[in-house]
């Protein structure tokens, strides 16, 4: 009988553990980098989990997550063959060699990765998966259920050039549409005057202004648009800034620990008036 999996992003949802656990209490989740060379990096990887339908991770799920933080996926096979499956795919080599992390559980890219394939190729790289559902359709396997790969330390799935390009091309159209949404809803004072060519440019710069510190995935720059908004190019480079310098420094910390000192002390700042919100 198949089943109902979410694959869900823990990089783009804060406190995913905590969430699974108030809203899915009796489910086991499986962290997809555990067992594998990026187990430090488990709590910012995707978590797959068994989920009943109209249960309240499905509805959290339909109502704030599945256009840019996990898929839904359904599977007849055991599911430690699935979780096996699924972990094979969270690396992939480039042509000449180069490994890379693949984030193919975002919706945006799962689309893009497997849409267009030859049915053949899609059923391979789908393995036991039944189906993946996306917000604006269904990616459906046609043949039968191929058994799945295991992981390895070295990636079997290779990604060419034209399908990096692709890839890159959409993340980074929906990363801009992102930062101009979230200027417009928080500082629209940031776009005022400004038309559709104008906001485009404040959202690329705002995007390599966060590329230059090392924050290109897109929820990173979502967060980066409040540094950017409040302190313009100059950021982290201009006067009165130092403090910020600081914290980018801290080479010990992980990037998104950084990130997280960072903004908080944009909050204090405007807590005690030194920046105006």
């Amino acid at each position: 009988m198949s089943r109902a999996y979410l694959l869900l992003d823990s990089c783009q949802i804060e406190n995913l553990n905590a969430r699974l656990f108030e809203r899915a209490p009796g489910a086991a989740p499986h962290a997809l980098y555990l067992m594998t060379q990026y187990a430090e990096l488990a709590a910012y990887g995707p978590v797959l989990i068994a989920v009943e339908t109209g249960s309240p991770l499905v509805q959290a799920f339909v109502q704030q997550w599945q256009y840019s933080a996990g898929i839904w996926i359904e599977s007849d096979a055991d599911e430690a063959q699935l979780v096996a499956h699924l972990r094979s795919l969270i690396h992939a080599r480039l042509e000449g060699g180069v490994c890379v992390l693949f984030r193919y559980y975002d919706p945006r890219i799962t689309r893009l990765w497997l849409q267009h394939l030859p049915a053949g190729e899609r059923d391979r790289l789908m393995g036991p998966m039944n189906l993946i559902r996306l917000p604006d359709g269904v990616l459906q396997r046609e043949g039968a259920a191929f058994p799945g790969v295991c992981y390895t330390h070295t990636p079997w799935l290779t990604l060419y050039v034209q399908q990096v390009q692709r890839l890159s091309e959409a993340a980074r159209e929906a990363v801009l549409v992102g930062v101009i949404e979230q200027c417009q809803q928080y500082f629209p004072a940031c776009m005022q005057g400004l038309d559709a060519t104008g906001q485009r440019l404040w959202a690329t710069r705002c995007c390599c202004n966060a590329e230059r510190q090392g924050y290109s995935a897109m929820d990173e720059v979502m967060r980066w648009v409040s540094l950017y908004a409040h302190f313009g190019e100059s950021f982290p480079d201009g006067f009165g800034h130092g403090r910020y310098r600081e914290i980018l420094s801290a080479r010990e910390q992980l990037p998104k620990e950084r990130l997280d000192n960072l903004l908080t002390e944009l909050k204090r700042q405007i807590a005690l008036g030194e920046v105006t919100s």
